[in-house]
């Protein structure tokens, strides 16, 4: 660089000539003046690409092959330019090098990278999408499904954490984000999951999606734009794809601990709240340009009948219904709770489970079948789930008989527990238990004896008129009672 220096300052400054520069440089005379032409050394230039006589004839060949990358090479069975050369050289004659196929596929693959633009995020507008992380339950480590939900331009969030992603969890999500804003976004951008886009039976195509039945309500409820981003495109929505990372790392990390569902999401939402207030400024403009918020309470609606055992199936799943009800009902399916409904009244509450094969009953739904079977009360799915106290079952073995009155006893207990709560009935059996009076009537006379208030007297307390002394009672003796004794022998 330095004798660069003295070759141009010799030229151009102290007006020597190309000849005498080259002489007192050493340098070629054509290299002077190439440095006296340009401010900096220019570097190697090639005035025209090198020739490629091997690849070159099989060009479109080999972009024939990476067109049709996507059908014969899914997924991550990729296509790699060693492929390519060796379908060239089996296929199709090549006699060349791979590496002069390695250079000709990065080259064509660079000329068609996808170019992006620079976007702007307007207020009013929203994303939303699900993220799986690890949670610990009551002891127990599970994979939670947080859906969440980003004002990208205030950047205002919401989460909240449910044992599955399905269509349940999807639209509570929603109604939960709306209130927690106040408002409804008037645009919301999604990916393309099965349970708000009903499968076409082929890859998608286009913007123009139809709609399962749950989010089609919801959107007509809140009367919000929804928008899909493009398939494998998720660089559309990438405000949310990025913030679902983030948060997934600051407030998942290390793995949550919580009594319950709803004790994890509480501690989410606090979270949240802390950072609306943070950006309540930005937060402004975004809810400045949304819709108000309707009072609206979405579920999954399901129809169903009850089998012989009174139960209805939902989702591979049992829940009781009362055993002399409906033969047709309809389920309303939350994320954590299960209704079974009959010409729209509430004829059973269950806490949703999410293990196969697991039935969840009410014991008030079975007393009245249990009245007519009582043999059946030992090993009744309703009374072992009932979560009764011990004494419970002491007082079955100690009632038993084996020709079945005992066992009608114990239903009638059972009965009872309903009708006074099995707390205050465990605490009349032991007292039964220790004293022998084991009938059911005495069992509820001992209930009522603990529950009833003490008396209240009726009688007023006295004052005597004024200016007047009160009356004076005086006591007899005993010994006149003696007497009316002796006189009525």
């Amino acid at each position: 660089m330095e004798r660069y220096e003295l070759v141009r300052r010799s030229v151009l400054v102290d007006g020597m000539s190309l000849r005498e520069a080259s002489r007192e440089f050493a340098v070629n005379r054509r290299t002077a003046k190439k440095m006296a032409q340009s401010p900096l050394p220019p570097g190697y230039r090639m005035e025209k690409p090198r020739a490629k006589p091997k690849p070159g004839g099989f060009l479109p060949v080999i972009e024939e092959i990476l067109a049709d990358k996507l059908k014969e090479y899914p997924g991550k069975q990729r296509l790699t330019a060693l492929k390519v050369y060796e379908r060239l050289r089996d296929d199709h004659g090549y006699t060349g090098g791979y590496c002069q196929v390695r250079r000709t596929i990065k080259a064509l693959r660079e000329r068609s990278r996808e170019a992006f633009i620079p976007l702007e995020d307007l207020p009013g507008e929203a994303q939303a999408d699900f993220g799986e992380s690890v949670v610990e339950i009551a002891g127990q480590r599970m994979t939670g499904h947080g859906f969440f939900c980003l004002l990208p331009q205030s950047d205002v969030w919401f989460k909240q954490v449910y044992p599955r992603e399905n269509l349940e969890s999807f639209l509570d999500g929603h109604e939960k984000a709306f209130k927690f804003f106040g408002m409804v976004p008037k645009r919301m951008l999604y990916d393309n999951a099965g349970y708000a886009v009903k499968p076409q039976g082929k890859p998608l195509v286009g913007r123009d999606r139809e709609l399962t039945q749950g989010f089609s309500e919801l959107k007509c409820a809140f009367l919000f734009e929804a928008e899909f981003a493009a398939p494998r495109k998720g660089n559309e929505k990438g405000s949310v794809e990025r913030r679902v990372g983030t948060l997934r790392s600051r407030l998942m990390t290390p793995v949550p601990k919580a009594d319950s569902w709803e004790d994890l999401n509480e501690h989410l939402l606090a979270e949240a709240l802390k950072n609306k207030e943070a950006k309540a400024e930005a937060f402004a403009k975004d809810a400045a340009a949304m819709l108000p918020l309707v009072d609206y309470e979405p579920c999954r609606l399901v129809s169903a009948k009850p089998d012989k055992l009174g139960l209805v199936q939902f989702e591979n799943c049992f829940y009781s219904v009362p055993a002399y009800g409906p033969t047709t009902v309809l389920v309303k399916a939350t994320p954590f709770e299960i209704r079974i409904l009959s010409s729209n009244q509430t004829i059973a509450v269950h806490k949703r489970i999410f293990e196969k094969g697991r039935i969840s009953t009410d014991l008030s739904h079975y007393i009245d079948v249990l009245e007519h079977k009582p043999r059946a009360v030992r090993t009744a799915t309703p009374v072992l789930q009932a979560g009764l106290p011990d004494v419970f079952e002491l007082y079955r073995r100690k009632v038993y008989d084996n020709t079945g009155v005992g066992d009608r006893k114990f239903v009638a207990i059972l009965r009872l527990s309903l009708d006074l709560g099995k707390e205050q009935l465990a605490a009349a059996l032991k007292t039964a238990l220790a004293s022998g009076a084991l009938d059911p009537s005495d069992v509820r006379l001992l209930v009522l004896k603990q529950t009833e208030a003490p008396p209240v007297s009726l009688c007023m307390a006295w004052k005597s008129p004024t200016n007047q002394e009160p009356p004076k009672v005086e006591r007899p003796p005993l010994s006149d009672y003696t007497m009316l004794l002796a006189v009525c022998s």
